[in-house]
């Protein structure tokens, strides 16, 4: 009892330890210098260079952190791209890409937007240059909140239930984006969201697929479809309504492909600290 009780306490202690940092970090990188006005530029480059520079700072932090001050070898928190999670990967990629573009135009025949493809993109040598860059400033961004959100909070939440621990690391996920400023609905969406990549890390055991699936939603909703520089699919204005019709059938799609590719049972058992082989 006593053991299991400090544990919980320690893995307490270092979740808001590493929530402190991060949030700090943060507001270092992005108020101090005013980098804040680049995470909604219109300038791709800006945009990127930022995004990378913020994300793989806190990034590396809580890689860190596990490495020093838990003492564990960071590959533990699951870094594993097996043929499953390969094509988990591409599935989700593809589908999701898929659900944005259909969803867009189905938006803009009902006139909630004018969209038209915007092919000429691609004679454009800038286009390539300004994709890697955003499709890597996702990544990283991506790379970043699955490692704190998923990885680093199980590692040490794994005194609690499942259940739990999905509330518990859906809040904080919550929490992190309140500088965007949240609404009801939004609030929803985004501890749903968390509550679908942490199914992905838990059935998986690795974080890659959870990074990809969340990459190429971030990417896809918000510049290969718009008014960004790179979008292949061209409009001004909001979806509305239709930006929750993608999100929930994102979030089908991918519970049903970790189904798929992943089966029912668990490959981290939380509650006994356990890794199935």
């Amino acid at each position: 009892m006593d053991k299991g009780w400090m544990k919980m306490k320690v893995g307490l202690i270092r979740i808001v330890s590493i929530c402190v940092i991060n949030f700090m970090l943060n507001y270092l990188l992005l108020f101090p210098l005013d980098l804040i006005q680049y995470i909604t530029t219109p300038d791709l480059k800006m945009f990127s260079l930022v995004g990378i520079i913020v994300s793989g700072t806190t990034a590396l932090a809580t890689l860190l952190f596990y490495k020093l001050v838990d003492g564990k070898q960071i590959r533990t928190l699951g870094f594993q791209f097996k043929r499953k999670d390969l094509l988990f990967s591409i599935c989700s990629i593809v589908l999701t890409v898929f659900i944005v573009f259909i969803v867009s135009m189905v938006a803009s025949n009902l006139g909630v937007v004018s969209a038209k493809w915007n092919m000429g993109v691609f004679i454009e040598p800038s286009f390539y240059l300004l994709f890697i860059m955003v499709f890597v400033s996702w990544f990283v961004a991506a790379f970043y909140e699955e490692v704190l959100f998923r990885g680093y909070f199980v590692a040490n939440l794994k005194f609690l239930s499942n259940k739990k621990l999905f509330l518990m690391t859906s809040i904080i996920f919550m929490v992190f984006h309140i500088f965007r400023g949240l609404d009801p609905i939004s609030i929803v969406v985004l501890m749903l969201m968390s509550c679908v990549m942490l199914n992905i890390y838990l059935k998986s055991g690795s974080l890659l697929p959870c990074i990809f699936a969340h990459l190429i939603f971030n990417f896809s909703t918000s510049h290969l479809v718009g008014s960004s520089e790179i979008a292949i699919l061209k409009f001004d204005g909001d979806l509305g309504l239709f930006n929750l019709i993608i999100i929930v059938l994102y979030m089908m799609i991918t519970i049903l492909l970790t189904k798929v590719f992943y089966g029912k049972e668990s490959s981290i058992i939380v509650n006994n600290a356990k890794v199935l082989s």
